[in-house]
């Protein structure tokens, strides 16, 4: 019969909120270096957007606090990917500051209009390998919260494409006619 994993402090839930305060603290000297907020001020003010892309995370954390660290082949695996996603998410944040005010098209946004939610994507498709490592059940909801947040995801990079159109006119649409919306191979 199976057992729901109980919580112990040596959770994924420890390297979950590590990661949340990263990226929070990326973020924060972004804004300060540019002096403009990298995020869109339209999902500041819309609180369904806030609801909606916050949902996965949340589901994520309850997961996290439930699921084991558990050292195996997965979870080193896992651990690569946390910091392939760290350099994707530095890079952006790098490029963002780089590029001052603006429309934002150097760095690794010559490679792909959304490398944030691409390294979000990596971070989550980690954890789903941790949580695996840990117990099957645990992996497969981490699958499904995953899964949940491509979508919620690819909604929200839609209401920014629609944004970001009106923002900057044609000189978006010329950057969304020679750079992909995730990457090459999406």
């Amino acid at each position: 019969m199976f057992e729901f994993p109980s919580f112990t402090i040596w959770s994924l839930w420890i390297i979950l909120v590590f990661l949340l305060a990263f990226t929070w603290m990326g973020m924060e000297i972004g804004n300060r270096k540019r002096g403009v907020r990298i995020e869109n001020e339209e999902d500041h003010v819309n609180v369904k957007v806030g609801i909606i892309s916050t949902m996965p995370l949340v589901a994520l954390l309850v997961l996290s606090i439930f699921t084991p660290i558990v050292a195996g082949p997965l979870f080193w695996v896992g651990c690569a990917l946390i910091f392939l996603s760290g350099i994707i998410y530095v890079s952006t944040i790098t490029a963002f500051v780089s590029a001052g005010s603006g429309l934002t098209t150097i760095g690794i946004y010559r490679r792909s209009r959304n490398p944030m939610y691409v390294a979000m994507t990596i971070l989550l498709i980690a954890f789903a390998l941790m949580a695996w490592s840990a117990a099957p059940v645990m992996g497969l909801l981490t699958v499904i919260v995953l899964l949940w947040n491509i979508a919620t995801t690819h909604w929200m990079v839609l209401k920014e494409e629609r944004f970001l159109s009106r923002k900057y006119g044609d000189e978006y649409r010329e950057y969304m006619g020679r750079t992909p919306r995730y990457f090459v191979f999406f």
